[in-house]
C-alpha cells in the first residue's frame, strides 16, 4: 500500500475530511469478524467513522470492492455497517469519479508525489525467491521481532508494505509462518532453512581457493583483513567462518571462507603463491548480492553481516546445520 509515507498521507486525508485531533486512527485493520477483508486504514471522530482505501489509481474495481463491502457491512450486525466509504487515490479520472459518486462512495485526491505501492499481486508475482535480497530482509526482521504485524515488519526492513506483505504469504503457503489474531511468527525454522538451501546453494558461489602458509585459521583471517584494507578490496568472511566467530560454536580451524568484490577476484588470487600447499586453506566465493556494506570488525577480521552470514550457512544444508541453528538461537542478540 504505502512505502514510508503514512503520515504525510495520512494528514492530507484528514484535513479533507476534518477530522480532529482526539480521532482514533487504525491501519491495515480487519473491517468485521468473519469476513476476509481489511481496511487500509480506519479513522473513528466521535460519531463518525471511515473506512478507507488508499490506491495510487481509481478504477471500477477498487470502486466495486468498495460496495461489495458496504453491502456486506449494511446486512451484517458489525458495528461498522454505519461507516462512510472513501478510496483516497492519486490519480483519478473525471469520468470514474463520476461513477465512485454515483455509488456514494467518497473519492479523495492525494498529492500525486505521493508514494503507494498497492498492487499487491504484482508483487507475489514476482517474489520467486525467499533467498532474494528484499525477501531475506523480510526472514530476519521476522526472526528478531518474533511476533509482529505485517506493517511493522515491513517498516523494520525498509521495504515496501506489498513486497512484505507477498513475502508472508508466500511464507504462510509454505507453512514456515503462521498468522494467528493479525500477528505473523515464524513457526518451522528447519523448513526455511531447507528451502535457502534448495532455492540459494551456496557452494554455487564457489570461485577459487588458495592456501595461506599459516597454522591458525584466526590468524590467516585476520591477515587477509588487512590485506584487503591495505589494497582497497572489499572483502568479508562469511560461511563457517562467520558463524563460528558469531557464535563461539564449531569454527573450522583448517579453512576460512571469504566473499572478494567480483572485480577484484584475480588481482586477490595472485596474491598467494600458488606453489603453497601446506596452511590453511582460502575459500574464495563470488558474490550475488552487496555483501560489503554491512560488514563488521570482530576480532580484527572483517565479517559480513549476521544476516548474511546465516543465508549463506543455511545454503549449506546438512553439512553447516548445527551451526545454523546455532546462530539462529543467538541471532537477536548480535
Amino acid at each position: 500500500m504505502i512505502n514510508g509515507e503514512e503520515n504525510s498521507i495520512l494528514d492530507h486525508i484528514k484535513r479533507e475530511l476534518d477530522i480532529s485531533d482526539n480521532a482514533s486512527v487504525s491501519w491495515e485493520v480487519p473491517i468485521s469478524e468473519g469476513l476476509p477483508f481489511k481496511a487500509d486504514l480506519v479513522i473513528e471522530d466521535y460519531s463518525k467513522k471511515y473506512i478507507i482505501e488508499i490506491k495510487s489509481r481509481l478504477t471500477i474495481d477498487s470502486i466495486g470492492r468498495q460496495l461489495v463491502l458496504k453491502k456486506l457491512l449494511q446486512n451484517s450486525e458489525s458495528r461498522n455497517k454505519y461507516a462512510e466509504f472513501v478510496i483516497a487515490s492519486k490519480l483519478i479520472s473525471p469520468e470514474t469519479e463520476k461513477i465512485a459518486h454515483s455509488c456514494d462512495i467518497r473519492i479523495i485526491a492525494l498529492p500525486y508525489r505521493s508514494n503507494i505501492t498497492e498492487n499487491e499481486k504484482s508483487d507475489v508475482r514476482r517474489i520467486e525467491k525467499i533467498s532474494s535480497p528484499k525477501s531475506w530482509k523480510i526472514v530476519i526482521a521476522l526472526l528478531t521481532e518474533k511476533e509482529s504485524s505485517i506493517r511493522h515488519i515491513a517498516l523494520k526492513a525498509e521495504v515496501s508494505y506489498g513486497w512484505a506483505h507477498a513475502t508472508v504469504k508466500s511464507l504462510i503457503a509454505k507453512g514456515i509462518v503462521v498468522e494467528v489474531n493479525n500477528y505473523i511468527k515464524l513457526q518451522d525454522i528447519p523448513k526455511l532453512l531447507n528451502g535457502i538451501a534448495w532455492e540459494r546453494p551456496f557452494e554455487k558461489l564457489y570461485y577459487n581457493e588458495v592456501v595461506l602458509p599459516d597454522n591458525d585459521a584466526m590468524s590467516a583471517a585476520r591477515t587477509i583483513t588487512r590485506m584487503c584494507d591495505k589494497q582497497d578490496i572489499d572483502c568479508g568472511f562469511t560461511s563457517f567462518t562467520a558463524g563460528g566467530i558469531y557464535t563461539k560454536y564449531g569454527f573450522r580451524h583448517d579453512t576460512v571462507y571469504v566473499y572478494v568484490r567480483k572485480d577484484r577476484l584475480d588481482p586477490f588470487l595472485k596474491s598467494f603463491d600458488a606453489s603453497d600447499i601446506q596452511g590453511i586453506k582460502i575459500r574464495v566465493y563470488k558474490p550475488d548480492r552487496d555483501v560489503f556494506s554491512d560488514t563488521r570488525i570482530t576480532e580484527e577480521i572483517r565479517l559480513v553481516s549476521p544476516a548474511q552470514a546465516l543465508l549463506d550457512l543455511a545454503g549449506l544444508g546438512y553439512s553447516g546445520r548445527d551451526l545454523t541453528l546455532k546462530l539462529v538461537e543467538n541471532y537477536a542478540r548480535l
